[in-house]
């Protein structure tokens, strides 16, 4: 019932298949989120967004990956949740934020080898600014990777230059990113005492 009345208008939205009252809603639950949480079943609701695509698509994983990290709730049909958030994944082309938001889904759903597959295509591109190792380096993605090391080793050994550097350090952080962290915070002390 609260779940209903959470999406309410993103049910109503759907089957009049408008999608800019698609985008309102969902701008909505993005909006009030801290004052009323979302519940498991409201996001199997917004799960059925990322069939839309394009803009919805990326505020509906917003909206999930905001409601998995304040609050840890997740959808209840996680398995239906991770297929499409994967599907969408592979739709988001050069959105960044949407990639970033579907790997942590990903993660925490237990979907480790979307994340590994996601960073072999993504290990190609690094460039530093667009497709950075940054979007690999948090707790949730580095715990779904660090369970995956051996694959991580031969696609760093696949690669060369930039690339294997970037993978060698989501495998570094992977395995322990506190250690990871200190390395670069005393890399970062060096470079200041040397200026």
């Amino acid at each position: 019932m609260a779940a209903h009345f959470q999406t309410r208008d993103l049910e109503d939205a759907l089957a009049a298949g408008d999608r800019d009252a698609v985008h309102a809603a969902l701008h909505d639950l993005l909006l009030y989120k801290a004052v009323d949480p979302l519940a498991p079943a409201a996001l199997d609701v917004i799960v059925g967004v990322l069939d839309l695509g394009g803009r919805a698509a990326a505020m509906a994983l917003q909206v999930m990956y905001a409601s998995a990290v304040r609050q840890g709730t997740l959808p209840a049909e996680r398995e239906e949740a991770a297929l499409r958030i994967r599907a969408a994944l592979g739709r988001s082309g050069d959105d960044r934020t949407a990639v970033r938001h579907a790997l942590h889904l990903l993660a925490v759903l237990g979907d480790a080898p979307a994340v590994v597959e996601q960073l072999a295509h993504d290990a190609r591109r690094f460039d530093g600014e667009t497709v950075r190792k940054e979007d690999y380096l948090s707790p949730a993605v580095a715990a779904a990777l660090g369970r995956h090391d051996a694959d991580l080793a031969v696609l760093e050994a696949s690669l060369a230059g930039r690339a294997a550097e970037d993978v060698r350090a989501i495998r570094e952080y992977a395995q322990d990113p506190d250690a990871y962290e200190e390395r670069v915070r005393q890399m970062q002390d060096d470079e200041v005492e040397v200026l």
